[in-house]
This record gives C-alpha cells, structure tokens and sequence, in this order.
C-alpha cells in the first residue's frame, strides 16, 4: 500500500491512540513551532503543516482573540485529517 492513511484512519486501525492524538493537539497549543510529532508506532507528523493544510484550522487558529479551548477542536480536526509519515 503506498497512500499514506489519515490520523482518523489509524485511529480506526488501532494503530494511533486517542490519548496520542490528544497528546498531539496538546504539543501544538503548547508550541506551534514544536518539532515533528512522533506517535508510539512510528508515525510522524509536522503539526504546524497540518493546521496550515487545514483552512478551518488555519483560520481559526490564526485569529488573535480565539483561546486554546475553542482552537482545540480545529486543531483536532486539523490532526486527524493529515497523513503522518511512516518512520
């Protein structure tokens, strides 16, 4: 299989945690600018590039009076939408 899978699709496939992806939008309220972030299986993912490629995300997140419970859900969204890299 060459197409890379969503975050939701190995969340299907039991492969990504719940709690990893929760630890995942955590790490980029945290740091927007965070290093890639490495899920337990090897599964890597540019945060930033993820909201980026997310127009709501994006948008949401970019707004300047939004706090970081209403960015949170776009920012999931964002997460499990992108296509983590193997390795």
């Amino acid at each position: 299989m060459t197409e890379k899978l969503t975050t939701a699709a190995l969340c299907d496939l039991n492969i990504i945690s719940d709690d990893e992806v929760n630890a995942a939008v955590e790490a980029f309220l945290a740091n927007a600018m965070a290093p890639p972030f490495v899920f337990k299986e090897g599964y890597r993912l540019d945060l930033g590039k993820a909201v980026r490629r997310h127009p709501g995300a994006d948008d949401f997140v970019n707004r300047g009076n939004t706090g970081p419970l209403m960015k949170r859900p776009f920012v999931r969204a964002a997460i499990l939408d992108a296509r983590p890299a193997r390795g």
